[in-house]
């Protein structure tokens, strides 16, 4: 192994802005990954940190794709909403499946721009500047996409609630007092 820092877990957080492939001199996929203050190489390969980081927040990647189809259907490549309560998104630029893919966090894509060879370049809000190996339209699109998928989330939590709310019914406690010689056999 390299001798440099290599952490063996992490869990995606607030500050997680992107998942890279890397490979070890060894030839060994791990993920490099892009925070807001920092980037930090993992002995985990991406797909596993997103598996990992769903389950640490309450659920599996399966069932994160399969709410996110049932919401975006016909879709591919969806987005992976790692936790529904931070309100954490990610990207894949391809397949998961592919070792080449790379996962960007919906909440840190500040803008994206055509590159001189034609493919994407993100802006984070860090300011820092990558490119992505899909067209700026593409990008834009799995952004909409992850966009429509959060704020259908959003909207269906701040339904619940409304509804909640609206079946309250004020009455008199006497009306639920029951009067148990009437119930006697």
């Amino acid at each position: 192994m390299e001798n440099e820092c290599i952490e063996k877990e992490y869990i995606i957080h607030e500050h997680t802005m992107c998942i890279l492939p890397y490979y070890t001199v060894n030839g060994e996929l791990y993920s490099l990954v892009l925070e807001k203050y920092r980037a930090v190489k993992v002995a985990m390969k991406p797909l596993r940190i997103i598996d990992e980081s769903c389950m640490f927040y309450g659920s599996s990647r399966k069932g994160r794709t399969e709410s996110a189809h049932s919401i975006l259907s016909g879709k591919k490549m969806l987005p992976v909403m790692i936790s529904l309560t931070h309100k954490l998104c990610m990207i894949p630029t391809c397949s998961p499946l592919k070792s080449s893919c790379v996962w960007l966090a919906y909440q840190h894509v500040k803008k994206a721009f055509d590159n001189s060879k034609g493919q994407a370049q993100v802006l984070f809000t860090n300011h820092n500047r990558m490119n992505i190996a899909i067209t700026k339209k593409t990008l834009l699109t799995k952004l909409d996409i992850a966009g429509r998928l959060i704020s259908t989330y959003d909207f269906r939590y701040n339904n619940i609630n409304d509804h909640s709310e609206k079946n309250v019914i004020a009455e008199d406690v006497e009306v639920y007092l029951v009067d148990p010689e009437k119930f006697k056999v």
